[in-house]
């Protein structure tokens, strides 16, 4: 009786380890978009932020004057959204679907600089990957496009050719717990698209680095912890039933 008890043991426990073993090798790969816009500390980096789920179609339009587009961006500060003037805007064209209520920024034509920033809470001397997705309509190479972070000019990038949405990415170490990020635009005759901002925490191999268990390892932890309590369940039922069997 005690030899068939070790066995069923022995057994469980090969079944469990092996399962958890296979959760986490399908869930690697599969969870790594998911992983990384999790892990994203930008707010409304894509530019779909929806209260409570629900988007408003009326968005592109500036509250203030109907007519004109939005430079009101959720989550952002834009150098242009207060001036009677402004050329930074919401815009239907995107990386992603436009059906889904994805917008990109639209920076265009200005005598000077425009911009849109973001204070961003980080964790001093943490690195982090900066990802983002920019397009630029200028045919004739006079622009210039660069990223702040921190307050420091970390890239710039001058009469980018004409190009569809193209991604940017460079890592840093943030040196406080609030990182200003900051992208500023000059564009003499067009304009640029900035879409799919991200920053996410990554180890000092470059690999993105989290604290929140992968959701194929809670799934499978999740069913090893219910395959012992069933086993401990049957193993108190068969015992009560020798108990009565034995009186």
């Amino acid at each position: 009786m005690k030899s068939t008890n070790k066995t069923s043991k022995h057994l469980l426990l090969t079944i469990t380890s092996a399962f958890v073993g296979t959760a986490v090798g399908i869930g690697g790969y599969a969870s790594q978009a998911q992983a990384a816009r999790l892990g994203n500390i930008v707010h409304n980096g894509d530019f779909t932020y929806c209260p409570q789920n629900v988007c408003d179609p009326n968005e592109l339009l500036n509250p203030n004057d109907p007519t004109r587009a939005n430079p009101f961006i959720r989550g952002w500060f834009n150098s242009t959204q207060n001036e009677t003037f402004y050329t930074t805007y919401l815009e239907n064209y995107t990386v992603d679907r436009e059906s889904d209520y994805s917008r990109s920024v639209r920076m265009a034509a200005s005598a000077d600089f425009t911009y849109i920033s973001q204070n961003l809470n980080t964790k001093k001397n943490q690195r982090y990957r900066l990802t983002y997705y920019l397009a630029n309509s200028d045919e004739e190479n006079l622009s210039t496009f660069r990223t702040y972070i921190g307050g420091n000019l970390v890239e710039e990038r001058s009469d980018i050719p004409f190009q569809d949405f193209t991604q940017y990415t460079l890592d840093f170490i943030a040196t406080s717990k609030i990182t200003e990020l900051k992208f500023a635009s000059l564009q003499q005759k067009a304009w640029y698209n900035i879409d799919n901002i991200s920053v996410v925490r990554i180890d000092d191999d470059g690999q993105q680095s989290t604290s929140v268990p992968e959701p194929s390892i809670m799934a499978g932890l999740a069913v090893v912890t219910m395959m012992g309590m069933r086993h401990r369940k049957n193993r108190l039922a068969s015992s009560g039933k020798s108990q009565v069997e034995l009186v």
